[in-house]
């Protein structure tokens, strides 16, 4: 199968950069005339409204924020520059400064100070109090108008002139004003700038500055040295990746996912960064068409019934993953073993499942990844599938606890897969979990509203935070226990019985006995769990070997 090209990580420079020092009024002319611009393999903004106030409080006080590296280098017309959330035209420019290191720092300080349109993305947002002395997050309002000072007046001479005229200081306040824009201008920062023609001796530079300190996420680590490559051969773009596993409503997996998914697939441990697994790591990895391949297959088995005739793991939506080590190790599979039968698939489905009842695939559980990752051997398909077998075990029995729901947590998640099994109707027809997913977080909805729960006892107040009042309808549907009530059990007992809700637990919603209703119901949905568990583990069934293995003892002389 194909690999990147073998050759060095961190590429060394040709030659040191160059040492000099700019005052924050240069940055901001720099950034006005297009001449300072971010590099595609620069992450994304991750600062917070916090952190962009706490920086002009150290710039203020004199405190050192850190150095700057650029890459100098002619840029085109076509290239964009995003200041905060405001788009800033960038002409060709000979000679630019590419931001290797300090993009959030930079951006800080040119967003706030500059006079930008941010559409609503407050963090760039920033006003000075001078009778607190101290900077503050957001617009002024109401009586801090004429007081408080917009970052961005301070930006500017002109500005600043404009709005001292009708601000509401006296005059050694208005003076206090004028000082601190002065000090935040004639801010010096120390900056380096370096004059390369060599973009993998940029880019090594780049991930060694963040691979220490308050270190990148591995897989902005990743995208900065191989997904941005010019050649072909080398290039493996971890945002390609994702977007090619949202098939028929998956959706795409996060980065991080995606590049443990990839160092699986490459034999190496997907628990560790690249750059800590050495220079030759990247000799190893898989190439991006194989990886796609593989991707797509685990997304086609995660999201195939497991009654179908081709055998998955009945999870439609990576959202519904309840540990995404699971999506991690296929990957690994199936790209070791494209061309995996009915049965094995069906082996694999328990093995996921098992996982989940058993603990064995939690997040936490790290050694128990990199020993499954390691189990998955190529060339040796059955023994591979009898390792990841005994890592989980077959449980004995599953007797489901509800506890507090929440989307992103594991337990919720199987909660929601087993509503999910039952084909949840309303008085139209089945529900799409499409359209359920197109609510975002809450797809799967309260039927009863706090108000109706909050001044009941502390057992029930607790049953009503369970899967216990939860129902699968989408947002056309609007007060989900009025609307239940509107049903009638006897032309809608099929719908009403495809949200767990049967005649008892009918009539104590229609009395508004919510207590009651939560006790019933919440028996109901626990049996649902532990059920759809059991069938998915497969708990008492038969190991099932690969066809192959039943074809080469038949076809073998000592079975004559």
């Amino acid at each position: 199968m194909a690999s990147v090209s073998n050759q060095q990580l961190l590429s060394p420079l040709e030659k040191p950069p160059q040492a000099f020092s700019l005052t924050v009024r240069k940055i901001l002319g720099k950034v006005e005339a297009a001449e300072i611009r971010v590099p595609d393999f620069q992450r994304p903004l991750r600062w917070k409204a916090s952190d962009v106030v706490k920086l002009f409080d150290s710039v203020l006080k004199g405190y050192p924020i850190g150095s700057l590296l650029f890459w100098k280098k002619d840029a085109p017309a076509d290239e964009s520059f995003r200041i905060g959330n405001a788009r800033h035209p960038v002409p060709k420019k000979d000679g630019a400064w590419f931001i290797v290191d300090g993009q959030q720092r930079t951006t800080a300080l040119a967003a706030a100070l500059l006079d930008l349109d941010h559409r609503g993305d407050n963090r760039w947002i920033v006003r000075y109090d001078p009778i607190e002395m101290q900077f503050l997050s957001g617009e002024p309002s109401g009586d801090e108008k004429g007081r408080h000072v917009p970052l961005r007046t301070l930006g500017d001479l002109k500005r600043l002139g404009r709005w001292l005229r009708d601000c509401e200081l006296d005059v050694a306040m208005q003076t206090q004003v004028e000082d601190v824009q002065q000090r935040i201008l004639d801010f010096e920062v120390p900056a380096y700038l370096m004059d390369t023609d060599d973009p993998e001796g940029l880019k090594g530079a780049f991930a060694r500055l963040n691979s220490t300190g308050v270190r990148m996420r591995p897989d902005e680590v990743f995208q900065a040295l191989l997904g941005t490559r010019a050649h072909t051969a080398g290039k493996l773009d971890l945002q390609r990746l994702q977007e090619s596993c949202d098939l028929d409503g998956f959706g795409q997996p996060p980065r991080p996912e995606v590049l443990k998914a990839v160092l699986a697939m490459s034999g190496l441990d997907p628990s560790r960064r690249l750059e800590d697994l050495g220079e030759k790591a990247v000799s190893h990895l898989v190439g991006e068409f194989d990886a796609t391949e593989a991707l797509q297959a685990t997304v086609a088995f995660l999201q195939t019934p497991s009654d179908s005739d081709d055998s998955g793991a009945g999870i439609p939506s990576y959202g519904f993953i309840p540990y995404p080590i699971a999506f991690v190790l296929l990957a690994r599979w199936f790209y070791l073993f494209p061309e995996t039968d009915k049965l094995t698939r069906r082996e694999l489905s328990k093995w996921l499942w098992r996982g989940v009842v058993t603990g064995v695939h939690q997040r936490a559980a790290v050694s128990k990844m990199r020993l499954q990752s390691r189990s998955i051997v190529e060339d040796d398909f059955e023994g591979s599938l009898k390792r990841l077998l005994d890592s989980v075990n077959e449980p004995l029995h599953v007797d489901w606890t509800l506890q507090p729901f929440f989307s992103r947590n594991a337990a919720s998640r199987v909660e929601l897969l087993t509503l999910l099994a039952l084909e949840p109707s309303d008085r139209r027809g089945k529900v799409s979990w499409k359209a359920l997913v197109s609510d975002g977080e809450r797809v799967a909805r309260e039927i009863f509203r706090s108000k109706a729960w909050e001044g009941l006892e502390l057992e029930s107040k607790q049953a009503a935070r369970t899967a216990a009042n939860r129902a699968l309808l989408d947002a056309r549907h609007t007060g989900l226990s009025s609307e239940f009530k509107t049903w009638s059990f006897e032309h809608d007992r099929a719908a009403l019985e495809s949200h767990l809700i049967d005649k008892i637990s009918f009539e104590h919603l229609i009395r508004n006995d919510v207590a009651q209703f939560l006790i019933h119901r919440g028996n109901r949905v626990r049996t649902a769990v532990s059920k759809f568990l059991s069938v998915k583990a497969g708990i008492g069934e038969p190991r099932l070997r690969p066809v192959d293995t039943y074809l080469d003892h038949a076809d073998s002389p000592e079975s004559d």
